[in-house]
């Protein structure tokens, strides 16, 4: 399953990263998630596969891959997932000083089911 989320609202504090290092901030964000569906603590090993910086306009649009397998292990619907890494991914950690920044997550409008 591919997700494009975007974030925005993280500039002027990551202002200065580059792709790599929003990366960096993002995948961590992605272990140890709550199922929705049981409320129990399960790893997921998300990746983010593409990332484009859009500094004009203050968005980071971030494509996350989750494989399939573990949709079907977890019985979780596609819709279910996309809303829990949102969620995730509101708040990142800067990799360099390692302070949290809240940001806004949302789907992006590209997403397909």
């Amino acid at each position: 399953m591919k997700t494009l989320i975007e974030v925005s609202g993280c500039f002027p504090v990551l202002n200065a990263l580059n792709e790599q290092q929003f990366i960096n901030a993002i995948e961590p964000r992605l272990i140890d998630i709550r199922n929705p569906v049981t409320g129990l603590q399960i790893d997921l090993f998300g990746k983010v596969t593409a990332l484009t910086i859009s500094r004009e306009q203050g968005i980071v649009t971030a494509e996350i891959e989750v494989p399939d397998a573990f949709l079907v292990q977890h019985k979780l619907e596609q819709d279910q997932l996309r809303e829990v890494l949102v969620g995730r991914i509101s708040k990142l950690r800067h990799p360099a000083t390692g302070a949290m920044a809240k940001v806004e997550a949302c789907l992006a409008q590209d997403n397909a089911g």
